[in-house]
């Protein structure tokens, strides 16, 4: 995400790697680290020079001053081949020998020779069967040895065998040093020279191995043996242990080495400079010191320990308070009084910054400078997919920076396109406190900026809008490294409490919160919430995220606790205080007067009982101070400390507001309110996501596999964008789907951005071929009753079957552009996934295609086919690229099959197993044929955590006691609070899915609670919960089509006023074929009734022109019966049916409800009176006994 392989970043990074020069007087070691990160980071974007080329580059960065040291190295090098490694260390060598050379009392360490012995006996450096250089002895080189000129220490004549032998890896190996003479308190050198730690005390080190592990050569000759190697535990200067590996025991050793250069190759950084020296590992500062004369100590006596211990307590606990802000901004912070209980800012080790904000590559730098006025240029960027939702169920999370005070704003979002409503809110809001306007908007290429609705409002209102470019979005560096260090701090957190990752809003919110009371490097340090109110910020009430709250009772008598426990989750607008959890009861509380106890966190009460206590606590009466609208920056990385604009770490410079709208907060959801669909399981969300994850080669595949598909059917045609055109953008969609046999399939779809479309330009007529879904019912229990073959075929790729008639151009496919010719746009020829045309095109194309095959389309239902042989037919039903196929005939079966396959790609998937999500399945013996939604319903049950085994199952859809109202809503602040995050409308759209399919017995539940999802209380969440407690229980229930026969019959039935607002009558039907569902409905009435009789009227019109509907296509389908039979339950309503009776109960009735008349007298339909005791539409009207809705049940064909 954060550095795009981009060219301009190449040409960036090489640049810079070329013009990298070390400066006079400089850290050779700072050098070497600044060379090594820039190689890193041109690796990151698949550039990888040779070794030699590295080797030379380093060479030539080096000094003037060092111009003898870069001839000599050349010319001894002659044919031979320099290495990166052998330089390196050949350099740092070289700058210890400088610094070291008209010493007396002590010399710092180096390493003679070019190479390192490693534990494992490999050489570093050079190879020891490197041929000898053949220039001419050069007078200006003195050998280190002998002190002769004109060659080196490895090519001096007196060198010995056993000294020639130093990179072996044998007992008689040596390593030379030159030691400290020094003696002191035990006390550890850092040095750049060294081959390897070193230490004389073998009581000091741990996971010893001894033996004769080689020598090492001292600067007067002597050598010394190595008896062993370990690890060593270090006390540092930041009270922290910090853990040397393969330490080398020395007896003879006076002081105790750290190697700089077996620090790199474990992946420290070590820095020197003004006196003083830093490790640093992933950002963290490992050790720290200064110089003492000529050398970098680490000493550390034990009474200075302690004492810096003692004082890191209040730095450690305002890190956590600012969200974990850095060293450096906290002693800002300190020397501008802004802290006052804390006097000196200590860094320690904080395992929450590492876990929480390890780096990645950074952005190129932007160098910009802040605008001069508020609102003149803002910045804004959308975050998101998370892989959880967060307690509001939110998912992604939109920022607006202003340039001028970097102040920025967050919101929430349950989908990424509700940006541009929050846009405007955003817009109006500021412009209010301003008095301001917006004058220019800054974001990158994304869907939900570039929407002709978003352009157009701006355009409107006199906004400038600015795009990145696509690929880029280092062009967008404010917005993007914003969210990064929302993010980070957010993140570290969390981590620090031990929150579940559900909390993840609250901690952004609070680390938005925060990160506006920050410094900002842009504003050249000033605090971004300053700038915009021009007030100073306070921080004396700020306190540690997650630790644990105390608040006051409103209820309870005398004897009672006068305080519940909660747990701090962020900060509140200015009225509101802070926002407390309460784990009993899953909501937020809001609190002026809470009293917090921040040696506690989340983690250190979860496991044990206390997470709910009611406590006695004492509170003051006066309110604290809250400035909950301020919102806070800082920065969000360790090292370096402060975010700068103006260099390319990567580092947030800006601030976030938690402004979040009341109806917007993160609050209470004991469940996640997203569609069972979008679950997370393992599907990647982008391109970019999916070449990134473990199974990346399926994912390959499958796409290599859908522009095959896509090419073959020659799709589009390149060609350059003419002027007047604009190229619609395309995405990768993936899914995992599980096949009949219960394998899974990769699949990626190429998909058009059709929201861009205009209408009238990319697109006229729209149409999407669906079955509907009585019609499936309808023909599955044709085939039971007949014992048809049902097949089924999926069409490959089916919208790119569909011709176009608009020019319609599309980028080139993320992943797939054609090389020279990456400018070009896809000129689409055929329809595309996306298009809001395709699904009409595919239709088309489909529908002439049947017409030429001799089948005729049915007039009740366009997308269904039918075709007479002689003593048999074949139905065929298509759902967009879904089919079945209905017969008696195998043969003509696999007739059709051939010539689809002819015309399409096709995919034949046998004998039907599932359909839409719903399963068929057949029993041979009795012939029956069963359908059901047991695998969707466990993951609806899943989805809202109602599939544990402390959720009880139901005997009933909806309990009798339940007496919902829309008086029933919340109306206080606190009960909207309590509701706003529950997922009511998700679970109902859920439940509605499985009732519209195969689950007629929750109908009238469904209705009922749906009345509500505009404002549910909790009493309507409540009966939901109840209705998913009924669904576990019953799971295994579908409609079981039997061979009996397939006659249509018909019931109806009404309630009187059943609803207590509108007093609306609810009106419910069903239809059997066979003795199983096929069609129901229960629904509210369009008018009141006055009476039974005129709710029953009303309910048999209603279901009088579903008979019409069912009776037409029965007989389309040749499937003609001698009489239809609607039963009703109401014997006034029957003889009001049958007879042009007007009185005074009845004449107000309308005609159109008369028709049925019709109906009867000329013998469409038979109405007929019913036992309400034997009525099986009963349960679409009202909540029945269980006795009875086993009844409906049973006569429905429901059983398991």
């Amino acid at each position: 995400m954060y550095e795009k392989p981009s060219a301009s970043n190449k040409v960036f990074l090489i640049r810079q790697l070329v013009n990298t020069r070390m400066r006079e007087g400089m850290s050779v070691t700072s050098h070497i680290n600044e060379f090594n990160t820039i190689l890193s980071r041109l690796l990151s974007v698949d550039i990888k020079f040779e070794d030699e080329v590295q080797a030379l580059l380093l060479l030539s960065s080096l000094p003037e001053s060092w111009s003898g040291t870069v001839t000599a190295i050349s010319g001894s090098a002659g044919t031979s081949k320099l290495t990166f490694e052998g330089i390196r260390d050949f350099i740092l060598g070289e700058d210890i020998r400088r610094r070291s050379s008209g010493e007396s009392s002590s010399a710092l360490l180096s390493t003679e020779g070019r190479g390192r012995r490693t534990e494992r006996g490999k050489a570093r450096g050079r190879s020891k069967s490197r041929k000898r250089s053949q220039s001419k002895p050069r007078k200006d080189i003195q050998c280190w040895k002998c002190k002769e000129t004109g060659h080196f220490r490895n090519q001096c004549p007196n060198q010995t065998n056993g000294n020639r032998e130093v990179n072996a890896a044998t007992d008689d190996s040596e390593d030379a040093l030159v030691c400290c003479i020094e003696t002191s308190a035990e006390s550890w050198i850092l040095d750049s020279g060294a081959s390897f730690h070193a230490t004389y005390n073998m009581k000091m080190v741990k996971n010893l191995r001894t033996g004769k592990l080689g020598r090492v050569r001292l600067a007067d000759h002597r050598t010394l043996d190595i008896t062993g190697i370990g690890d060593v535990d270090v006390k540092t200067s930041l009270g922290t242990t910090w853990t040397l590996k393969d330490v080398r025991v020395i007896p003879s050793l006076k002081k105790m080495l750290i190697s700089a250069g077996q620090l790199d190759d474990q992946g420290y950084w070590t820095t020197f400079g003004g006196g003083q020296w830093k490790v640093v590992k992933e950002n963290l500062v490992i050790a720290r010191g200064k110089k003492r004369g000529t050398l970098y100590m680490v000493e550390i006596p034990d009474d200075k320990v302690n004492a810096v211990t003692n004082e890191l307590k209040p730095s450690r606990l305002w890190h956590q308070r600012l969200g974990h802000m850095s060293e450096k901004g906290m002693k800002m912070l300190v020397a501008r009084g802004k802290l006052l209980d804390l006097k000196k800012v200590y860094s320690e080790f904080c395992e929450s910054c590492v876990l929480g904000k390890k780096k990645k590559v950074s952005f190129v730098k932007e160098g910009q400078t802040p605008k001069a006025q508020k609102l003149e240029l803002v910045h804004t960027d959308v975050y998101g997919p998370t892989p959880v939702s967060s307690l509001g169920g939110s998912n992604y999370y939109v920022t607006f920076i202003d340039d001028s005070t970097r102040k920025v704003w967050v919101y929430f979002l349950k989908n990424k396109f509700d940006v541009f409503n929050t846009f405007k809110k955003w817009k109006t809001a500021v412009e209010l406190e301003t008095d301001l306007k917006v004058k220019c908007l800054k974001s990158d290429n994304g869907g939900e900026y570039i929407s002709t609705e978003f352009t157009d409002y701006c355009a409107e209102h006199g906004i400038r809008m600015i795009k990145t470019v696509p690929g880029t979005p280092q062009q967008n560096g404010v917005a993007e490294r914003m969210n990064r260090t929302l993010n980070e701090r957010a993140r570290s957190m969390r981590l620090n409490v031990g929150l579940p990752k559900t909390f993840w809003a609250d901690a952004v919110n609070t680390a938005a919160y925060l990160i506006n009371r920050g410094l900002s490097v842009p504003l050249g340090f000033k605090i971004p919430e300053e700038e915009w109110k021009g007030e100073a910020v306070t921080y004396d009430h700020l306190k540690v995220f997650g630790c644990s709250a105390y608040d006051l009772m409103k209820d309870g008598d005398k004897l009672d606790a006068k305080a519940k426990k909660y747990t701090f989750i962020g900060y509140g607008a200015d009225s509101m205080g802070y926002r407390l959890w309460d784990f009993e009861s899953r909501k937020v509380v809001r609190s002026k007067h809470a009293t917090f106890n921040e040696a506690e966190l989340y983690k250190d009460r979860s496991t044990g009982n206390s997470q709910n206590q009611k406590v006695q606590v004492e509170f003051e009466s006066d309110d604290i101070r809250i400035r909950g609208s301020e919102d806070t920056h800082v920065s969000g990385s360790i090292e370096p400390d402060i975010q700068n604009d103006d260099e390319s770490e990567d580092v947030h410079e800006d601030a976030v507001n938690n402004e979040s709208s009341e109806d917007e907060e993160e609050t209470d959801s004991p469940v996640q309110p997203q569609s069972v669909e979008s679950n997370w399981n393992g599907e990647p969300e982008s391109y970019s996501e999916a070449v990134k994850l473990k199974d990346s080669l399926q994912w390959e595949h499958a796409m290599k596999e859908e522009m095959g598909s896509l090419n073959k059917n020659k799709t589009w045609e390149l060609t350059k964008l003419p002027r007047d055109k604009k190229a619609l953008q395309n995405k990768w969609v993936f899914r995992i789907k599980e096949e009949h046999d219960g394998s899974k399939r990769y699949k990626a779809r190429l998909v058009v951005k059709g929201f861009q479309q205009k209408k009238g330009i990319d697109y006229n007529e729209i149409f999407s071929p669906v079955v509907k879904m009585t019609t499936i019912r309808l023909v599955l229990s044709i085939v039971a009753a007949e014992g048809l073959h049902l097949e089924q075929l999926d069409v490959k790729t089916a919208f790119l079957h569909g011709d176009l008639d608009e020019d319609i151009y599309m980028t080139q496919p993320e992943g797939f552009h054609v090389v020279g010719k990456e400018d070009w746009v896809c000129k689409l020829k055929r329809s595309l996934y996306g298009l809001k045309q395709a699904p009409r095109q595919w239709y088309l194309k489909f529908d002439n295609f049947m017409e030429r095959t001799g089948y005729k389309r049915c007039e009740m239902d366009h997308c269904c086919y039918v075709k007479k042989f002689k003593g048999s037919y074949i139905i065929l039903l298509l759902y967009v690229d879904d089919m079945l196929i209905a017969g008696s005939d195998m043969k003509e079966i696999s007739k059709l099959k051939k010539q689809m396959s002819e015309e399409f790609e096709m995919k034949d998937l046998g004998p039907a197993k599932q359909i839409l999500g719903m399963s068929i399945a057949r029993n041979k013996k009795d012939g029956s044929l069963t359908l059901s939604q047991e695998k969707y319903i466990g993951k609806v049950l899943e989805r809202f955590k109602m599939n544990d085994e402390k959720t009880k199952p139901r005997n009933t859809p909806l309990g009798s006691h339940f007496r919902l109202t829309k008086d029933q809503s919340p109306r206080s602040e606190e009960e909207k609070a309590d509701m706003a995050d529950v997922p009511y409308a998700s679970a109902i759209g859920s439940l509605m899915y499985a009732m519209v399919c195969t689950r007629p017995d929750i109908a009238h539940a469904v209705g009922v609670v749906s009345r509500f999802m505009s404002d549910p209380g909790r009493e309507h969440w409540e009966a939901v919960k109840w209705l998913l407690r009924y669904l576990k229980g019953t799971s295994k229930m579908g409609l079981c089509f039997k061979g009996k026969d397939s006659v249509l019959r018909g019931y109806t039935d009404a309630d009187l006023g059943g609803c207590k607002k509108t007093f609306k009558s609810t009106t419910g039907y069903i239809f059997t074929v066979g003795g199983t569902a096929v069609s129901w409905m229960s629904r509210l009435q369009k008018s009141v009734a006055l009476s039974t009789t005129e709710a029953e009227y009303m309910a048999v019109a209603e279901a009088s022109k579903e008979l019409v509907w069912l009776k037409t296509f029965l007989e389309e389908l040749g499937k003609k019966q001698a009489d239809y039979s609607l039963y009703c339950d109401n014997e006034s309503a029957v003889k009001l049916a049958k007879n042009p009776v007007y009185h005074g109960k009845t004449k107000h009735i309308g005609m159109r409800y008369h028709f049925i008349r019709g109906l009867i007298s000329d013998g469409t339909m038979n109405l007929m009176n019913i036992s309400g005791a034997k009525n099986p539409a009963d349960m679409f009207t009202k909540s029945v006994a269980l006795d009875k809705l086993k009844f409906c049940m049973t006569s429905a064909g429901l059983q398991e």
